[in-house]
């Protein structure tokens, strides 16, 4: 089909309508820029899924239609994320360790067939990389039309304690879906699934999402749940949802068992819901609901009005601490049983990445700090707003770890550098979060927080839907400041001492800028 076809649009309305409505608390108009017509617009990538979840066995299986425009007339790649857990012998090393824990079974997606516009085709997975599937193309493809590709799969999940996983009473799916690589100006991202940060760059896509589980068990996603219909099987029932999600990166789902019950409330207009179980402390919990509430509330005045009709917080395993998915964010069940601050500090800042990853795309393998970063300013700024208390100790823990940051400049360690090249755990968190938030904790005690937030907020709804880059980051400040942002970055991100007075004369020119 053409680009104008009719079927486009038909989509686009069915799943705006359904999806979008508008906030009760607006952003200011008098910031918002071109970026935002976004909000209007259906995604050029659609996702049509099918699957059934067995809990009992850890399986799902079933299919993933993906219809798209093609990059090039050739071959299309998918990755295949799962397939990073088939062989624990290969994650043995400290930083996998840091993310697979001590109790660990393999897990791996099996794809049976494939299929180009309805017929079979052969298939490549990488030996080198296996989470990567390379698809061919038949002689002709035009990249004006859509492209059809149908998958077959049967996920293994794995256990262990990352974004794939399971417990007695959930499974976690993060990052379980064949999706497609991005293509862009620097060709194909055919990454590796490394053991550091969260390597995966997407686009925005549109999900249409058929899921069956047993009866008894419910589920928590990326999308829009119908009422569940409970089907008439044997041995037992069968309760079928209907999911849809427009313009998100991706689709993650939790399902629970019975010992799982929801807390839910609104923020504006979008339904948030906290899931806990049974046992858990109830004002933990509401406490951690409060801060979802509140945090969309807050980043929607901020920065741009939260474009998802739906939040869900959820109770989850893992080493992670938080895991942000678009509309849906795992948390980390330990923050649910105790009194944590820190599991509100997590709130907020998986909360931000809604905007910081979510609304605004990003490569996240080589320029890690573009959404963690602002991701973690955005949490201290809602969170001296919100709660003082735990914003002071958080904060000062920032501020404290980013300043000292500055002795990884010896090892030729920075922040603006590929996951693969930070060493540790340790290094990756006190650079990529701690030093990239201090730089704009610093610069609001400079500019204050407002104009701060004027600079977040033009970069958000310049690139709402879209992927912006670190020059993209530097080029919006830049603008703020009348002034050339990059010796600004290039100290605090690149450890360059000799851009240091220029960094502060760009500072102070920014003070003075209207």
């Amino acid at each position: 089909m053409k680009r104008t076809d009719v079927m486009i649009v038909i989509l686009a309305v069915l799943f705006f309508v359904a999806l979008f409505q508008p906030e009760t608390d607006p952003v200011d108009t008098n910031h918002v820029v071109s970026g935002m017509t976004a909000y209007a617009n259906s995604s050029n990538t659609q996702y049509t899924v099918d699957v059934d979840v067995n809990p009992e066995q850890k399986l799902v299986t079933g299919s993933v239609t993906a219809q798209f425009f093609p990059a090039n007339a050739d071959k299309v790649y998918f990755h295949l994320y799962a397939n990073a857990f088939r062989d624990p012998a290969q994650l043995q090393t400290k930083n996998w360790q840091y993310i697979v824990g001590n109790e660990t079974e393999a897990g791996e997606i099996r794809i049976d067939t494939v299929t180009v516009e309805g017929k079979s085709v052969p298939v490549t997975i990488s030996k080198q990389i296996p989470t990567i599937l390379e698809v061919p193309l038949p002689a002709g493809t035009n990249v004006s039309r859509m492209t059809t590709v149908g998958i077959h799969f049967r996920l293994k999940v794995p256990k262990n304690s990352g974004r794939l996983s399971y417990n007695e009473h959930a499974i976690w799916l993060g990052n379980w879906l064949p999706i497609l690589a991005v293509n862009d100006k620097n060709g194909w991202h055919l990454d590796p699934y490394y053991p550091m940060g969260d390597p995966f760059y997407s686009e925005s896509a549109d999900y249409a999402v058929r899921v069956r589980v047993p009866d008894g068990y419910t589920i928590a996603s990326s999308g829009i749940d119908s009422a569940a219909a409970v089907v008439e099987t044997r041995p037992a029932k069968t309760k079928q949802y209907e999911l849809s999600a427009a313009q998100v990166r991706d689709f993650a789902m939790v399902i629970m068992d019975d010992t799982y019950k929801v807390r839910a409330s609104k923020a504006g207009n979008t339904l948030v819901q906290t899931w806990s179980q049974d046992g858990d402390d109830p004002e933990q919990v509401e406490r951690l609901h409060q801060t979802a509430v509140e945090a969309i509330n807050y980043y929607s005045k901020a920065y741009a009005s939260y474009p998802y009709a739906k939040y869900d917080v959820v109770k989850t395993g893992g080493f992670f601490g938080g895991m942000e998915y678009p509309g849906l964010v795992f948390i980390q069940s330990d923050f649910f049983r105790e009194w944590f601050d820190y599991g509100v500090a997590v709130v907020a800042h998986e909360t931000a990445h809604q905007w910081f990853y979510g609304l605004v795309g990003s490569d996240e393998v080589r320029e890690a700090w573009v959404d963690e970063s602002l991701a973690d300013y955005a949490a201290m700024d809602f969170l001296e707003q919100y709660d003082p208390a735990t914003a002071s100790v958080y904060i000062d823990n920032r501020n404290n770890l980013g300043k000292a940051a500055e002795q990884y400049a010896a090892q030729g360690l920075k922040v603006w550098q590929p996951l693969n090249k930070f060493p540790t755990w340790s290094s990756y968190t006190d650079l990529v979060y701690a030093r990239g938030a201090t730089m704009l904790w610093e610069l609001r005690k400079a500019w204050g927080a407002e104009r701060v937030r004027l600079a977040l907020r033009r970069y958000v709804q310049t690139y709402a839907f879209k992927q912006a880059s670190g020059a993209d980051v530097v080029a919006v400040f830049s603008d703020v400041a009348k002034k050339d942002a990059s010796p600004f970055f290039n100290y605090w991100l690149r450890f360059e001492q000799n851009q240091q007075a220029l960094a502060q004369a760009w500072v102070e020119a920014g003070k003075a800028a209207k």
